[in-house]
């Protein structure tokens, strides 16, 4: 066997030899004048198939042998004949007898080896567009929690790192420091599951040893947040209780202060109106003003009474909020287990959102490469 030659090539070498490039048609087809009826683009050459077909006489052949036997027609024709060779005979019987040859004695017909067409196939996508769709928007979901939780963690973190110590500028060093663990938490889980995906074992262990890292104090610092508010809870419930009996023995004395003031008594108001009105008639040397007087006293402290007693009683009323608060503070969850939930909300949420994404988009970018496809060949 000799070398594998392209039938696209030789086919095309041939047509261009015979100067049909321009006759065919984006469909690769073209028509010419059939050799054997004489029929005006009665002949349809077809690449496709390699065909030369006349549905005028039913001539079919090869198209290889069509574009042969065309050309050695041309030579033919070129080669100059000398006067002696020259026949002169009636054109209508020549080409009668021609056409009765042409169909009694069909073109050659040449074996021809079918062209192995490989096509190339159609690119494979990772997945249905609903399914990829679908899994994208699971993924902003589970991202979004991810980071409102690893919000939570970091401002626990900060809030217990900082309150750790007294000095400022140092309760803000080691708040940030709350902050850069719930980071490395989220994070270092994201590089641990994406080097798992890619078979990077020791990447991956390597991330994980820093994302436990980063979730061990992430989960210290959420527990000893939630820890110090239900001290500071305990602690102004006591305050609150101690001072309780304080309180309902000042709202006592003070509303046995205005029982004790007459009940006929008149308000401020109408006791300074009338205090005016004596005032400008010049009367002010008389008992009653003096009377007055001494009533706009008690009328006053009466007033200053009743407001006391009013914000004692509020003072009640918020200690018995703050009583219901702590109640409600027992009935929930501990401290260290509501860390570690959102701990685990907050890292294996988030990574597990990024890692979808990069496998999803990742491995549709390195899809889109695809092999050009491969020409018909004869071997």
């Amino acid at each position: 066997m000799g070398d594998a030659i392209t039938f696209p090539d030789k086919l095309h070498r041939a047509i261009e030899e015979a100067g049909l490039q321009d006759q065919f048609d984006h469909r690769g087809q073209a028509q010419v004048d059939c050799p054997a009826c004489g029929k005006a683009d009665g002949l349809r050459l077809t690449l496709h198939n390699g065909r030369a077909q006349c549905h005028g006489c039913g001539l079919d052949g090869p198209l290889m042998t069509y574009l042969r036997e065309r050309e050695q027609a041309d030579i033919w024709a070129e080669e100059p004949c000398a006067p002696a060779e020259i026949i002169v005979f009636d054109p209508v019987r020549a080409q009668n007898a021609a056409a009765r040859a042409a169909s009694s004695a069909p073109l050659q017909k040449e074996e021809v080896t079918e062209a192995i067409v490989v096509e190339a196939k159609p690119k494979q996508r990772s997945g249905k567009v609903g399914e990829r769709l679908i899994m994208t928007l699971l993924a902003l979901l589970f991202l979004l929690a991810g980071l409102a939780a690893a919000g939570l963690s970091a401002f626990a973190n900060y809030q217990a790192f900082s309150g750790s110590v007294s000095d400022l500028m140092q309760a803000q060093i080691w708040g940030w420091a709350g902050v850069i663990a719930s980071v490395c938490s989220f994070g270092g889980f994201t590089f641990f599951w994406w080097h798992m995906s890619a078979r990077r074992h020791s990447e991956g262990i390597r991330a994980l040893v820093f994302a436990l890292a980063g979730a061990a104090t992430s989960i210290a610092g959420t527990a000893m947040f939630m820890e110090n508010n239900a001290a500071s809870e305990a602690a102004t419930r006591a305050q609150a209780v101690s001072s309780r009996a304080v309180i309902e023995a000042q709202i006592e004395d003070w509303s046995r202060q205005v029982r004790a003031i007459p009940a006929e008594t008149r308000s401020v108001e109408g006791l300074e109106a009338y205090l005016r009105g004596v005032e400008a008639a010049g009367r002010t040397h008389q008992k009653p003003y003096r009377d007055a007087q001494n009533e706009l006293g008690l009328a006053k402290r009466r007033d200053d009474l009743e407001v006391q007693i009013a914000e004692a009683r509020a003072t009640l009323l918020g200690q018995g909020a703050i009583d219901v608060a702590v109640q409600a503070q027992r009935q929930n969850l501990p401290g260290w287990l509501f860390a570690l939930m959102l701990e685990v909300f907050s890292s294996q949420g988030t990574s597990i959102a990024f890692v979808s994404l990069l496998l999803l988009y990742g491995r549709s970018q390195a899809e889109q490469t695809v092999q050009p496809p491969l020409e018909p060949v004869i071997v």
